[in-house]
């Protein structure tokens, strides 16, 4: 017994020393570690996080754990004139990509990973013309923000109701025709599509994330658009207003599609994003007070004087009445 445990130690010890004396090989899922963008030239441009801002040499493989030997490295260059702006960057062509999954990468001659897997399809990647698109989306049709337009005002039962929205005013080319779709946010497909947008107006954002961000934002953006064009649920712009809709509660999120043709036909898309403004001001109408004038019959005020009147009055019709009866006997006699 004790000597099988022996042994059973013995080769357990021997196994730990194998695995410690092989070497280590990692290996890190695609775009986990880099960001591979397809340039107007249509060679590949890859960026590898961490090094952006570094001087690195690279290799590509067909082979995971390549040696030192099979392995034939190139120096990094920038991808862009500006050296401010500009990364350090791999490229590599479409044919290079599809016949080698590695990438080696060597920063001041030391190995940064042995392996970077790639996963990508040379025929389905992110462009510079997408990533473009997206930097410069809200920012193609020029608009004015709208927080206090379209004031309408309705009574009911002796309460005013003033209703004021928000929305936008269209500063471009004015002789041009414009078209909208409005989507209130979140909805099914675009949640994320202004979380997005305002990472991407982040400046701590390193290239690589920026990257990502983007093709996630143009994806989600081309498919609003494309269902937009599907549905034909495009509005006519009015007076170059786009104003809100009314059941819109204050402050939610929306997102606005714009389509503008220019008069030689050129067709511009945009989208701009909004926070609802939306106000509903009741007055109480005070009561009308309007004069009611009394309308008296005149009367004569009962004096002394005005009895004196009466008597007199009724004095001369009584000697009135008694002379007409003695003219009438007078001549009853008269006639005998």
């Amino acid at each position: 017994m004790k000597s099988f445990t022996k042994k059973l130690a013995i080769l357990l010890i021997a196994l730990l020393t194998i695995v410690t004396l092989m070497p280590l090989s990692k290996v890190f899922a695609a775009n986990e570690d880099i960001q591979l963008v397809k340039a107007t030239n249509g060679n590949i441009v890859i960026y590898v996080n961490g090094l952006e801002k570094n001087d690195f040499a690279y290799a590509l493989s067909n082979k995971e754990g390549a040696t030192e030997g099979e392995l034939t490295y190139k120096k990094s260059v920038l991808d862009s004139e500006n050296s401010e702006e500009a990364n350090y960057v791999a490229v590599v062509t479409p044919e290079e990509l599809s016949q080698n999954g590695y990438l080696y990468v060597k920063k001041n001659g030391e190995d940064v990973a042995n392996t970077i897997q790639i996963n990508a399809d040379v025929n389905n990647m992110f462009t510079q013309e997408q990533m473009s698109l997206v930097e410069n989306t809200t920012k193609r049709i020029a608009t004015e923000v709208i927080t206090d337009s379209n004031s309408r005002e309705e009574t009911v039962n002796e309460v005013k109701y003033t209703y004021t929205v928000g929305g936008l005013k269209i500063t471009d080319d004015q002789t041009a025709t414009y078209s909208y779709v409005m989507v209130k946010l979140p909805a099914d497909g675009y949640t994320n599509l202004q979380n997005l947008a305002n990472e991407l107006n982040m400046n701590d954002k390193t290239v690589c994330d920026r990257i990502q961000l983007a093709n996630e934002f143009y994806n989600q953006y081309q498919a609003l658009l494309d269902n937009a064009n599907a549905e034909n649920s495009w509005k006519a712009v009015e007076n170059m207003q786009i104003l809100q809709n009314e059941d819109y509660e204050n402050n939610e999120n929306y997102v606005v599609l714009l389509k503008k043709v220019a008069t030689d036909g050129t067709t511009t898309y945009d989208a701009k994003f909004m926070n609802t403004e939306f106000t509903n001001t009741e007055t109480v109408i005070p009561a009308s007070t309007q004069e009611v004038k009394k309308q008296e019959t005149s009367k004569l005020p009962i004096t002394g004087d005005s009895i004196a009147l009466f008597v007199i009055l009724a004095a001369l019709i009584i000697m009135a009445i008694f002379v007409y009866v003695r003219m009438r006997k007078a001549n009853k006699k008269a006639d005998k």
